[in-house]
């Protein structure tokens, strides 16, 4: 049985994780989706870029922790919804991300998991492979299935080729430098995305 939730992608949530994973797209990228569910829709409505190294379960605890908490002080209804994923060798597959995709599932049990597919990039499609959990299992995602005004793929990939990628801020960079921010609050301040709805 495949999910019955919708997923419905604010732009520069979406956005955001195609950049962060354009950033570092020789290494394994790991970030969270946070959002709410609404009926029968899961509204992803921003993203929180962390690794662009190895996860180590204890950093990631820490992100996490960080990430509810900042969860809480901007909009009580926000919490942890999913998260993406994208390897070097462009495989779309969740095992390497399973682990805590379960422990996501845990205390969301509508999670889902998203993987990056470059390749939908350049045609200006929805570049992510969605599994959403049924039961104990995760299914994949129907493309009917997932939500995102057809506007915010042309200005992604505009934002590709000006390679504004440069400019996301993970977790691992803010551990490098605590001036940096890995909230990315004004990461499209005065762009067109800004002010695209979503669907």
């Amino acid at each position: 049985m495949a999910p019955s939730a919708g997923y419905s992608f604010h732009p520069q949530a979406y956005a955001k994780a195609v950049l962060h994973v354009c950033k570092h797209s020789s290494s394994s990228v790991l970030g969270l989706f946070l959002g709410h569910a609404d009926g029968k829709v899961i509204k992803v409505v921003e993203t929180i870029p962390l690794f662009h190294t190895h996860a180590l379960g204890p950093m990631l605890k820490i992100a996490c922790m960080l990430a509810e908490e900042h969860c809480k002080s901007a909009d009580a209804s926000l919490e942890i919804v999913g998260i993406y994923h994208a390897t070097p060798s462009g495989s779309t597959e969740m095992t390497p991300v399973k682990a805590i995709a379960d422990k996501i599932a845990a205390n969301f049990a509508s999670a889902s998991v998203w993987s990056l597919d470059a390749s939908k990039l350049p045609d200006k499609h929805f570049a992510f492979k969605g599994m959403g959990r049924v039961k104990d299992e995760w299914k994949a995602v129907g493309s009917d299935l997932v939500s995102l005004n057809s506007e915010v793929l042309s200005e992604t990939s505009r934002l590709i080729g000006e390679m504004r990628f440069l400019d996301v801020v993970d977790f691992d960079d803010h551990l490098a430098d605590g001036n940096k921010s890995w909230l990315n609050e004004t990461l499209f301040a005065g762009d067109k995305l800004e002010k695209i709805r979503a669907d």
